[in-house]
């Protein structure tokens, strides 16, 4: 599986986690280049003397998350072991995409990799297509057959699914999309995440986590090697309430719905890939425009809005600073 873990330092300080996405986690590809771009200008002197030098190559640590990622993906390939089909065919991964791939960049990075440094065929596959290109011909092995676009007749038997696609609800827009999820689902291939991985990923099972007084996280640990943590792993999250009737739902509804509190909150729908949040003073008239359904209150959870420190900073966008 891959996982982005994003954090927050807190100007006390300390480390509070603010989610952890474990489906389509972008960047790695990207951050990589970052890293090599950096010390790219260092190298010809690029960056402006400072004294004490602000800049220095042991300040530039290298980025492996390319050749990282790609390995965990190139070990999963080989866990499948050779072709289940009755005629044994070549084997590839297979990358989950949206129709309208905007990071399409990062994702050859790793695809890239895999193919020059592991020797894997890798193929991008729109969420949109899967029923189009990618049959399971033969029980009871359940083989994924892709056959490319360009070249029909050359099948690949698909050792593994990455997920760049199929974690928002606009890639389920009818019950064909539905079905090519189960299918792929029903298939051998190994899932990148599982479809258990990505559901623990949802912000329903974080809240129940971070909820304060829930039980959940000494129930998963209390017996293992970290259970001398669980005060020290509590204490890491932002606290994270549900809009329901538990005791916990209805202190939640009253801080979101108080114009005051609420302006120490987040409001945050069941979804990922980012702009879907209300923050502060927004929230009650949000809330208000979802009327009584409360189906549609429960489809959000209230976190406590964590407050970094202000850093001034410069902005180099479009050869201008700002």
């Amino acid at each position: 599986m891959i996982h982005k873990d994003p954090d927050v330092l807190e100007a006390k300080p300390a480390i509070k986690q603010v989610e952890f996405n474990t489906i389509a986690s972008s960047f790695g590809g990207l951050s990589t280049k970052v890293s090599q771009l950096h010390s790219y200008l260092h190298s010809i002197c690029a960056y402006p003397p400072t004294s004490p030098p602000l800049i220095t190559a042991d300040s530039l640590p290298s980025n492996p998350s390319i050749d990282s990622l790609s390995l965990g993906l190139a070990t999963a390939h080989e866990a499948y072991g050779p072709s289940k089909s009755t005629v044994e065919l070549p084997l590839c991964i297979l990358f989950i995409v949206q129709d309208t791939e905007t990071n399409i960049f990062d994702q050859l990075a790793l695809s890239n990799t895999l193919q020059a440094t592991h020797k894997i065929p890798t193929f991008r596959l729109p969420f949109s297509r899967i029923l189009d290109h990618a049959i399971i011909p033969q029980l009871p092995h359940r083989a994924l057959i892709y056959k490319p676009p360009h070249s029909p007749n050359t099948p690949y038997e698909v050792t593994l699914c990455y997920f760049r696609a199929g974690y928002s609800p606009s890639d389920y827009t009818s019950p064909t999309a539905w079905s090519a999820r189960l299918h792929l689902e029903r298939s051998a291939a190994i899932k990148c995440p599982s479809i258990l991985t990505h559901l623990a990923g949802s912000k329903k099972i974080q809240q129940e986590l971070a909820t304060p007084d829930s039980q959940h996280l000494t129930r998963f640990l209390s017996s293992t090697t970290f259970a001398n943590m669980i005060p020290r792993i509590r204490n890491t999250f932002a606290a994270i309430y549900p809009l329901d009737d538990s005791p916990a739902g209805k202190t939640a509804i009253t801080l979101a719905t108080d114009p005051g509190e609420s302006a120490n909150y987040v409001l945050k729908p069941q979804r990922e890939g980012g702009g879907n949040n209300i923050y502060g003073t927004k929230i009650p008239s949000f809330l208000i425009s979802l009327g009584d359904d409360k189906r549609r209150w429960r489809g959000h959870i209230l976190m406590e809005l964590i407050k970094p420190p202000t850093l001034r900073n410069t902005i180099f966008r479009n050869g201008q600073t700002q």
